[in-house]
């Protein structure tokens, strides 16, 4: 119904502007982005003036640098590596022994791990609704006159070079994840798991572009469009159904024998889903993350701390950091709340551009709230669910992710 109720509302806009849309299409995702205002530029009226507004490309490295970051992030939650079932080790006995009342956190890790020969399957369901930019549901994009000479020859003060062309964007993508992963205890002290994503990926990208008059600027006007030549609204949207990125990952438990329980987590991303349709990033990436847990008693804080590198061409390297705490309400219930934040240091300068007056499409910075719970099903089977939402505005963020699902301990 809302996806409905943004066409409706955007060609009313348009028609009530006395302009028409383009429908652009596309075989994958990426390709129907870049194939807005045809793939080449916006063109203009023949006027005997001819336009030159920023670079003849730069709508369409706006559109690149859109699916550049796209492609840049998982576009669903990662499911925690923490079993159904965890044990940690009792100094008084000297042996490890299963942890009673909580079922373990939804998205951030604990530094305990399963216990040898158990096995832990779950199934996720995941809705990520990303229809924000920087804490809008538009972004503007400004193109400038040109103001070189090659543009307006001898008539540097011509007041036409005052005009601009500004271009509404409205971007949405919804992502849908079925996410089965797996948590096997080797040993009482390392653990291995896999993630393996089936998703899919609805895109729908609207745009309205509109000549700016400068302030000298008199009829009969230079600058205008041409219904013939270009449209200027443009409209846009496709899906697609894939594999994502295959995550494998392994957790070893140190210092058994401290006040705190505390491990180390090494998660590999596989480029195995399709970069085009935004199933993954095709590239390699290494996460290492340092996990710390106190139990006290029905209580469990814990805190994370990790980085990643990226070994594809985009060198996004990112910090992560996760603090929260589970908490046993009851023994078939287990409550959880974390604070999610990303650093991405190299973000600004790897994105940057000029038309978007500032704005940057990635952030530097990204903080989301997550509150959760386990409801214990039977002895070794609970129902889970999750929902995430941003804390600040950077970058383009989904309003909500939801995640629910089934986890079983064998």
């Amino acid at each position: 119904m809302r996806r409905i109720v943004t066409v409706v509302i955007f060609l009313f806009v348009v028609s009530t502007a006395k302009a028409q849309v383009t429908i652009q299409h596309g075989k994958t995702l990426s390709e129907l982005i870049q194939n807005l205002y045809g793939g080449n530029g916006i063109q203009l009226k023949n006027t005997g003036h001819e336009a030159h507004f920023g670079d003849s490309r730069e709508f369409q490295t706006f559109s690149e640098t859109l699916q550049r970051v796209l492609q840049s992030r998982p576009l669903f939650p990662l499911p925690s590596a923490v079993g159904l079932v965890s044990y940690r080790f009792n100094e008084q006995t000297g042996t490890y022994e299963r942890i009673q009342g909580s079922m373990g956190p939804l998205l951030a890790d604990r530094g305990v791990t399963t216990g040898k020969g158990t096995f832990t399957l779950s199934a996720t369901y995941s809705f990520s609704d990303f229809d924000q930019v920087n804490g809008a549901d538009t972004i503007d994009i400004t193109l400038r006159h040109c103001r070189l000479f090659t543009c307006f020859g001898n008539n540097p003060d011509a007041p036409f070079l005052q005009d601009t062309i500004r271009v509404t964007t409205r971007f949405r993508l919804k992502s849908q994840a079925l996410a089965l992963s797996t948590v096997y205890g080797v040993t009482d002290n390392f653990d291995v798991g896999l993630v393996v994503p089936y998703i899919r990926n609805d895109v729908t990208v609207m745009t309205n572009a509109r000549i700016i008059v400068g302030p000298r600027t008199v009829a009969p006007f230079p600058h205008e469009f041409d219904l013939n030549v270009e449209t200027p609204g443009q409209f846009g949207t496709a899906s697609a159904i894939g594999i994502g990125d295959i995550v494998a990952r392994a957790k070893w438990r140190f210092l058994p024998k401290k006040a705190f329980d505390t491990a180390v987590l090494a998660d590999v991303t596989l480029p195995t889903g399709e970069k085009a349709n935004f199933f993954g990033t095709g590239e390699v990436k290494t996460k290492v993350t340092l996990v710390a847990s106190k139990s006290l008693k029905s209580l469990i804080p814990h805190v994370n701390l990790g980085y990643e590198v990226n070994f594809g061409d985009t060198k996004l390297n990112t910090i992560d950091y996760r603090v929260g705490a589970e908490y046993a309400v009851r023994q078939s219930l287990t409550m959880s709340g974390e604070i999610l934040g990303i650093v991405r240091p190299s973000a600004q300068s790897l994105f940057r551009l000029e038309a978007l007056d500032g704005q940057n499409l990635v952030g530097r910075s990204e903080i989301d709230g997550a509150i959760g719970g386990k409801w214990r099903l039977s002895k070794d089977r609970a129902f889970l669910f999750n929902i995430i939402v941003p804390l600040n505005n950077s970058g383009i963020r989904a309003s909500s992710m939801v995640t629910a699902g089934i986890q079983a301990a064998m």
